[in-house]
């Protein structure tokens, strides 16, 4: 499996603060079954993580995993920060993608804000396929889930957290999450962990317990292998007659 979202490279954001808790995330990962992490530390105006020092603290962290004996490879990546996406040069974005392989991690705004559908459209249109990060737990969405169906439709790809499929983000995000895995504008779950014990990693135990079992290999193995080449990621289908039911998202 591939988990997309990863807070893995130390003391570079809020994921782990040592390297020693970077590898016990990276144990975990391997716990949940995970074989390949993009490292994606957030990139933003308050975290400048650049492309060419996350690629160095990869290297020392790969280094670090093969002295500990553990067998997770480590891809490179960001989760930037939509709006200092407009203010970072195209070849600066395009050495934050997945793997370098042309898919941008996209943060959706968790804090309301205007503007985030064409925000999103302005860094596609600079030739960067762009992977939408949590959109589920982002309050633009909620009130105008017409612009998250747009956007798909122009091949905006969505990425959903495993554990917001299972309540750990509370109510509103699980109704939001159901509900875009229902319409089919789910492509990818990942973890988004930041640590072994607070925000730890999960995927196919989390996708089993909503009930969609029968997406876990697309969400986790065919679909990021795809972006990690640089591929396309087909439309998704809907899931609706799922063993759980949720109630029904804003129009």
């Amino acid at each position: 499996m591939i988990d997309l979202h990863c807070h893995l490279l130390p003391a570079v954001d809020d994921g782990p603060p040592t390297v020693e808790a970077a590898l016990a995330l990276a144990r975990a990962q391997v716990g949940a079954r995970v074989q390949t992490v993009a490292a994606t530390p957030h990139v933003t105006p308050q975290l400048r993580n650049e492309a060419a020092a996350i690629a160095e603290q990869i290297g020392r962290l790969r280094a670090a995993l093969a002295e500990a004996g553990i067998a997770v490879d480590v891809v490179s990546g960001g989760e930037v920060d939509l709006g200092y996406a407009g203010r970072l040069g195209d070849d600066e974005l395009a050495a934050l993608t997945l793997g370098r392989a042309g898919w941008l991690l996209l943060e959706a705004p968790l804090r309301p804000v205007d503007g985030v559908a064409d925000a999103v459209r302005a860094v596609a249109r600079r030739g960067h396929r762009v992977l939408l990060a949590h959109p589920e737990r982002c309050p633009a969405f909620h009130h105008r889930p017409k612009d998250l169906r747009e956007l798909v439709a122009e091949g905006v790809r969505v990425q959903l957290t495993a554990t917001a499929l299972t309540g750990s983000f509370g109510s509103t995000v699980t109704r939001h999450a159901a509900a875009l895995v229902d319409e089919g504008l789910c492509h990818v779950v990942a973890s988004d962990a930041h640590d072994a014990l607070r925000r730890p990693p999960g995927l196919v135990a989390e996708i089993a317990a909503a009930g969609l079992g029968d997406r876990a290999r697309a969400w986790t193995e065919e679909n990021p292998s795809a972006i990690l080449a640089g591929g396309d990621v087909p439309a998704a289908s809907p899931a609706r007659g799922r063993r759980l039911q949720w109630p029904r998202w804003r129009r």
